[in-house]
């Protein structure tokens, strides 16, 4: 008699197994069920977002965007312990007032050491600048210098220049060809 209830717990743990490996799903997903979307043809891309950044007047400049998030959105980039605390739109220097390039600056310290990012801004005509994702990226770190200066030629930085140069000191530039600081992270 002790035969028939293994015989039952065995069938018994039969049908449940089979009921639970019927349950599961065998079918391998597709690579477009999980991650990004698979584009199908005739699907546009979205345009990288521009930001308007501020208006340019003869007597001031007037941030369209808070200057802390402007700031925020700086050390965001670096992410290298860069604390940026002045922010300025400056035209480039050397360049007739209507042609003028209007760059937004970002300044600050790391280690004691100065950094700055300029990044050239684009105009709608009627004295708002804004940037956009494709702009280049301009950034100085110094290396013995309290302060570096971007060096400019018909409106373009061209290289950089180490203030109060007490010896061996040096400001080395960055160039990429856009800009990432609006970048979520």
């Amino acid at each position: 008699m002790s035969f028939l209830p293994r015989l039952l717990g065995i069938g018994l743990l039969s049908v449940l197994l089979t009921l639970l490996l019927m349950s599961c799903e065998t079918s391998k997903p597709n690579a477009g069920e999980f991650g990004s979307p698979t584009k199908i043809k005739g699907d546009v891309a979205p345009a990288p977002e521009t930001r308007v950044v501020a208006q340019v007047t003869d007597s001031a400049t007037v941030f369209k965007m808070p200057q802390a998030q402007l700031a925020a959105a700086f050390i965001r980039h670096f992410n290298d312990g860069t604390v940026i605390d002045k922010i300025l739109v400056r035209k480039a220097p050397g360049v007739d007032k209507e042609a003028g390039t209007y760059f937004l600056v970002g300044m600050g310290l790391r280690n004691g050491m100065f950094r700055a990012i300029a990044l050239p801004l684009n105009s709608s005509g009627d004295n708002t600048y804004y940037l956009s994702p494709t702009a280049e990226s301009y950034v100085i770190s110094g290396i013995g210098c309290s302060t570096c200066f971007f060096n400019f030629e018909n409106g373009r930085i061209v290289g950089t220049t180490c203030g109060e140069n007490t010896g061996g000191g040096h400001c080395d530039l960055k160039v990429t060809d856009h800009t990432d600081i609006f970048a979520s992270r």
